[in-house]
């Protein structure tokens, strides 16, 4: 499968949507393990002349982090490719996990350890901090390199409703890993959002936006979905729902508001910040009515845009296949308002792929870029006829 900068793949529960975003996460996210790697040498913690060993044993670490017991799902292979001859591949062998990286990786890699460690050795008890700060912003650039992606990875899963029903050390020892990077992410992020967003954003001088046009449309997208504001006061999260104050806390807002909120809020930094990211969404359209769905999608494009951003999303909506080919016809014309480009999709860049019998098949039509409307209608109707055999009829 190749990756593309706008990518959604549908199908049946239990098919694999999910597992193929995880696994995108852990190859994309691979960086991270080499910063923790480089952690361990400087703070001394990495007794092991190789480094590189350590690094394999983070790397397997995270991998089952994200399954449990990954023993039981028999042998595996999976093989990602950053182009350029750099190459990671993991893979389980009677009940064991092993990493091997190509050897253009494996050298890079080495490369990196090696002169951290001369580093270390030669000039890093004496040198100034000045000096430290510009070696440690060079070794940055390196390991950024390694992978050839500089995009930031981040993951944002199915169930985020469970962010506001969370307590006891067991149940959180229970959580997806996912859920719980999910969780963190919130905790982080919460205390930016202490007043109306429009009134932050008019205040943030520090911010450089890229664009302020495009800040301005993702407030009313975000709005119109929330049906109100979202207020971080003290403790209390709240949708403030209209201009004389009465609001209701988020532990009691619909599902709907609870599962896009942090989503949404997300977004919204990413947007802020003016970084390129790699963005992976499970479900983006979970519990909104049909028109809430398509602002939503309208939101994702406008993020997509902003700095070039990837997305990967998993979704079983027919309104938000139909919110997608809707926006990359638009990109076909010439004389839609110019506003509106912001959510327009370049059919040139997205894959739309449905798991089925093991595999992944491509619903989009090549010449025209856009998702097959046979594939749409026939999406709507399992859900139709999904929907009939549930209810009794």
């Amino acid at each position: 499968m190749n990756i593309q900068d706008y990518m959604i793949f549908i199908g049946p529960q239990a098919s694999g949507k999910s597992t193929i975003l995880k696994l995108l996460y852990i190859f994309r996210s691979l960086r991270e393990e080499v910063f923790r790697t480089v952690a361990d040498v400087v703070e001394g913690m990495n007794a092991d002349p190789v480094p590189e060993l350590k690094l394999k044993e983070h790397i397997i670490t995270k991998f089952k982090s994200f399954w449990d017991r990954p023993q039981r799902y028999g042998d595996f292979f999976l093989k990602y490719d950053y182009g350029n001859d750099k190459i990671v591949t993991i893979f389980q062998k009677k009940k064991t996990i092993e990493v091997t990286f190509s050897d253009t990786l494996e050298q890079a890699i080495r490369n990196v350890f090696a002169g951290l460690r001369n580093f270390i050795k030669g000039q890093y008890k004496d040198a100034a901090r000045e000096h430290k700060e510009k070696y440690y912003a060079e070794l940055d650039g390196e390991i950024f390199g390694l992978f050839d992606r500089e995009k930031i990875p981040v993951y944002i899963p199915a169930g985020r409703v469970m962010a506001y029903g969370i307590f006891g050390r067991y149940l959180n020892e229970r959580l997806d890993n996912t859920i719980k990077m999910f969780i963190q992410q919130i905790a982080e992020m919460r205390p930016l959002y202490f007043e109306d967003l429009v009134k932050m954003v008019n205040k943030k001088k520090a911010f450089d936006f890229r664009d302020r046009e495009s800040i301005d449309m993702a407030l009313v997208l975000i709005r119109r979905i929330l049906r109100g504001d979202y207020l971080y006061e003290v403790d209390f999260e709240r949708i403030r729902l209209d201009k004389k104050g009465k609001y209701i806390e988020m532990p009691f807002a619909s599902t709907g508001q609870q599962e896009s909120l942090w989503l949404l809020m997300q977004l919204f930094t990413i947007l802020l910040s003016g970084s390129e990211y790699f963005l992976i969404i499970d479900e983006p359209e979970a519990h909104l009515y049909p028109m809430a769905q398509k602002y939503m999608m309208e939101l994702i494009a406008l993020v997509a845009n902003y700095t070039d951003n990837e997305v990967v999303m998993a979704t079983n909506s027919p309104t938000v296949l139909k919110t997608v080919n809707n926006q990359v016809l638009a990109g076909m014309k010439k004389d839609v308002d110019v506003v509106h480009e912001k959510y327009w999709l370049d059919g040139g860049r997205l894959g739309v792929y449905e798991v089925e019998n093991e595999g992944l098949r491509s619903i989009v039509d090549e010449e025209r870029g856009m998702i097959r409307v046979g594939e749409v209608d026939r999406v709507g109707e399992m859900l139709d006829r999904e929907m009939r055999r549930m209810d009794g009829f």
